[in-house]
């Protein structure tokens, strides 16, 4: 069922998001957050659907890294939140 607030690290909707493993330029959108299942101890396994950022590194990132259960199209696909991260302005010091 889809939500518009994660219980991982608080993604919502419409944020801006990069993929622990393939770093900051790993860029996409997170459209949708949609509970898979839940496992035996209790756990929900959330996905994430995920446009990625076009002109980017990875921006067909679906095409070729993942499988084809979780492709849509070359650059829209899901992503297990677990991997994702909201991509934040850094803090800087203003002199």
């Amino acid at each position: 069922m889809p939500k518009k607030k994660s219980t991982i690290r608080g993604l919502k909707v419409g944020d801006l998001v990069f993929h622990l493993l393939y770093g900051r330029e790993w860029v996409g959108v997170l459209l949708e957050i949609v509970d898979v299942y839940t496992d035996p101890d209790g756990k929900h396994n959330e996905m994430g659907l995920v446009k990625m950022q076009p002109g980017s590194k990875f921006q067909e990132f679906f095409k070729d890294m993942v499988s084809k259960n979780n492709r849509l199209t070359d650059s829209l696909g899901l992503v297990s939140t677990d991997w994702l991260f909201p991509l934040r302005e850094k803090n800087r010091k203003e002199n």
